[in-house]
């Protein structure tokens, strides 16, 4: 039992507990914006980029640059 207008020993454990993961959740809320301002675009040129040096390091020929606009097309939904 408690001692007189304390704190059970647990609750020291729930604190922290609770403390832990405020900080957790605001270490997502960051990291989730910081990545979200990089955005579809970056994405997008690592793509591109792997897909040139992959076709360059297998001896395929380049294909032609997408467009941004073309990019955002499914590829099966392009050519119609």
């Amino acid at each position: 039992m408690a001692a007189e207008g304390g704190y059970g020993p647990h609750m020291k454990t729930v604190a922290w507990t609770i403390l832990v993961m405020g900080l957790s959740l605001a270490l997502v809320i960051i990291l989730w914006t910081w990545f979200g301002w990089i955005g579809p675009k970056f994405s997008d040129e690592v793509l591109r980029d792997q897909q040139e040096d992959l076709r360059e390091q297998y001896g395929l020929k380049p294909l032609p640059r997408i467009t941004e606009q073309q990019a955002e097309i499914p590829p099966s939904l392009r050519d119609k």
